[in-house]
């Protein structure tokens, strides 16, 4: 009878694990998903981008290009500053 006890309880203990096997495998899977190259690219400065005038000009057309991902970028919202930082002459 003993047996049959600790059997059952083993078959419980491996089901209740299930959705918490589950939830790390689908969090795992959404952070590297969630990893894009632009997120992995340096993040330059403004003032970086007001002294390297083919990569701000480069980034800017990179963002304009793609805006729905790229917009809120730092790189983006960093070129977009240092190029109306040097349109107002700072």
């Amino acid at each position: 009878m003993n047996v049959s006890r600790c059997s059952q309880q083993q078959a419980s203990l491996d089901w209740n694990l299930r959705p918490i096997v589950f939830g790390l495998l689908l969090s795992g899977f959404l952070g590297v998903v969630g990893c894009t190259k632009e997120a992995l690219d340096p993040v330059q400065t403004v003032e970086w981008y007001k002294q390297h005038e083919a990569e701000r000009m480069a980034m800017i057309q990179k963002c304009m290009n793609n805006p729905g991902q790229l917009e809120g970028t730092p790189n983006c919202v960093n070129a977009r500053g240092a190029a109306d930082a040097l349109f107002r002459g700072q």
